[in-house]
């Protein structure tokens, strides 16, 4: 029996997932305050919203752009109403929560890649 020979992960999909993990761990040890605001803005907003555009099917690069911001900025809205609620929120925790819901969708569209 032979296996069926699949795709390798693409090089956008690993590097936006060890981005959103290593801009995660620089953001809470900290950083001058101009490249502070930098990385939280990437990991709280552009890094979740491009890897949950990832698994979509838009390909017009206008609305990708404009998916990428609006479904980052609901996301930590969520994530950030949700840990209000719960009364755990922090600013340490949203970031990893939002470096974690990136890396977990890295890792869906790398079996989008797999399979497909």
């Amino acid at each position: 029996m032979s296996r069926p020979i699949s795709r390798p992960i693409s090089r956008p999909t690993l590097v936006l997932g060890l981005a959103a993990l290593a801009l995660s761990l620089v953001t809470l040890v900290g950083l001058p305050t101009p490249l502070q605001v930098v990385a939280a803005t990437a990991v709280l907003i552009l890094l979740p919203g491009q890897a949950l555009v990832r698994l979509t099917s838009v390909t017009d690069p206008a609305l990708r752009g404009l998916l990428v911001l609006a479904l980052g900025l609901a996301t930590l809205t969520a994530v950030s109403t949700a840990m209000f609620y719960l009364a755990v929120w922090s600013w340490q925790a949203c970031v990893v929560t939002m470096g974690v819901i990136t890396i977990g969708a890295c890792m869906a569209r790398a079996r989008q890649e797999v399979v497909s």
